[in-house]
């Protein structure tokens, strides 16, 4: 279409000129006393080159005018590059732990970008990693006075008040991040622990309510926290002798939670208490089959009546387990419940299948007692406590936040305040690593010492993972 265009525009000027030396004349001019004579070629050729003329005087001109504003367009365009390269190298030295990097970086990225909001943040970052927690305050607190950054801000201000345990700082702008962005999940989960730790178990389950009927995060993880906040609610109704209410509570909870081991006991005991032993044992046999747990049945034995034989205690833990007799914690409380009805065999046999599997020190230490209590070698017995003390650890409650073993469950974290975290499974065990052995070197025999010294190979314990893993 240019090409066209142009083509066409060529033809017009051709024909205009082939028309104009067809028909030639003479113009004349007369203005103040001046006459001019000419031929109506040159006077159009006059014309076109006074047009051309004025055009590249107007363009002149308007780059004279423009020069300035462009000048002052680039150094601007130029200095923000400059400061977003400070901002990106900043946040990389804050990564790498590098305080003195990091401050140079934001020192220069204030410069650039004329302190934007942003460079706010990276301040804050760097007060951080050099441990001037006051400093960081007071950059998340210039950060809220930007709807940009606000939000930032408040995370920032509420991760600092959960450090110091300043709950109701914590709660007061968790309020007001939730006010903000009310889907955001870390929020509503803040208010719930910080409610949780004060006891406010209303509170924190009117939360939870209002979280799962705006279908905000999973409805599996809102099932279990609500579960978790009935059980608290169930615990702290019974110990102040509000027993219906108790009962209510614990009961939902199991509802809505089947795998949660504290209210399943919770309600057994509770049934118990009222007289309906059998209830509370269909209860724990419910909950064995979602989730085996130690609490359990030893919850279940406690049912029996005082004075109840070991075979018959036996014989109530085969019932219990009878829904998942291969799992783990089926066949430990079977080996522990036949070894107290001194029933060897049943009891080397569960040992035995665990053992082939994936054994914990609690296995071996009742495979130490068998060999004890059924007259095996000595040394047999000290050999199994030998394993034992290298096995993986038993299950535990542990967080799934921060990793610690707690003794007993808690819908809240004793260590890092988290909320409905707590986990019954193995807990975290660190390997000890392994160093390769020193290649010897070129023109030594590979015995000889080198002065230096050599790391000997040190070959992995049983049970533990070999390097780099």
């Amino acid at each position: 279409m240019r090409t066209f265009v142009y083509i066409v525009e060529v033809a017009l000027v051709i024909a205009v000129a082939v028309w104009l030396a067809d028909r030639p004349g003479v113009v004349m001019i007369e203005w103040q006393g001046y006459r001019i004579e000419t031929t109506v070629g040159i006077l159009a050729l006059s014309v076109f080159l006074f047009a051309v003329g004025v055009a590249v005087l107007y363009a002149v001109w308007r780059w004279l005018r423009r020069r300035p504003a462009e000048w002052s367009l680039r150094r601007r365009v130029s200095r923000h590059d400059a400061g977003m390269r400070a901002l990106s190298d900043g946040l990389i030295a804050i990564a790498a732990g590098d305080a003195d990097a990091a401050r140079k970086h934001t020192r220069r990225a204030g410069s650039m970008l004329d302190h934007a909001p942003m460079t706010l943040l990276l301040e804050a970052q760097t007060a951080q990693i050099a441990g001037d927690e006051p400093a960081a305050r007071r950059a998340f607190e210039k950060m809220l006075e930007n709807p940009e950054t606000e939000f930032l801000g408040l995370r920032g201000l509420i991760v600092d008040a959960l450090r110091e345990n300043d709950d109701a700082r914590a709660l007061s702008y968790a309020r007001r991040a939730y006010a903000l962005k009310p889907r955001t999940p870390w929020v509503l989960d803040t208010m719930i622990s910080v409610h949780s730790r004060a006891g406010e178990w209303r509170e924190a389950q009117r939360l939870v309510e209002e979280a799962r009927k705006a279908k905000r995060g999973d409805s599996g993880a809102g099932n279990r926290q609500q579960a978790a906040l009935l059980t608290e609610r169930a615990r702290a109704a019974r110990e102040s002798g509000q027993l219906a209410d108790a009962y209510a509570q614990a009961r939902k909870a199991n509802e809505l939670d089947p795998s949660l081991v504290p209210a399943s006991v919770l309600v057994a005991r509770m049934v118990a208490d009222d007289g309906r032993a059998r209830r509370a044992r269909k209860v724990l046999e419910r909950a064995w089959s979602h989730s085996p747990h130690t609490e359990l049945w030893t919850a279940y034995l406690d049912l029996l009546p005082e004075g109840t034989g070991a075979l018959e205690r036996f014989k109530s833990v085969e019932a219990l387990t009878k829904p998942n007799r291969s799992h783990p914690e089926s066949r430990l409380a079977l080996a522990e419940a036949a070894l107290d009805a001194k029933l060897w065999g049943e009891a080397r046999q569960h040992l035995d299948a665990m053992i082939d599997g994936d054994p914990t020190a609690r296995v071996f230490q009742l495979r130490a007692r068998l060999a004890d209590e059924d007259s095996e070698d000595a040394s047999e017995s000290q050999s199994w406590l030998e394993k034992a003390a290298a096995a993986d650890a038993d299950p535990a409650w542990v967080c799934g936040e921060c990793g610690t073993v707690a003794d007993d469950w808690s819908a809240v974290c004793g260590s890092c305040g988290a909320f409905a975290t707590l986990d019954w499974k193995r807990p975290p065990r660190v390997h000890r690593a392994v160093m390769p052995p020193v290649p010897p070197q070129e023109g030594r025999a590979s015995g000889e010492d080198d002065g230096a010294g050599s790391v000997p190979h040190v070959p992995a314990a049983p049970g533990e993972a070999p390097a780099g893993r």
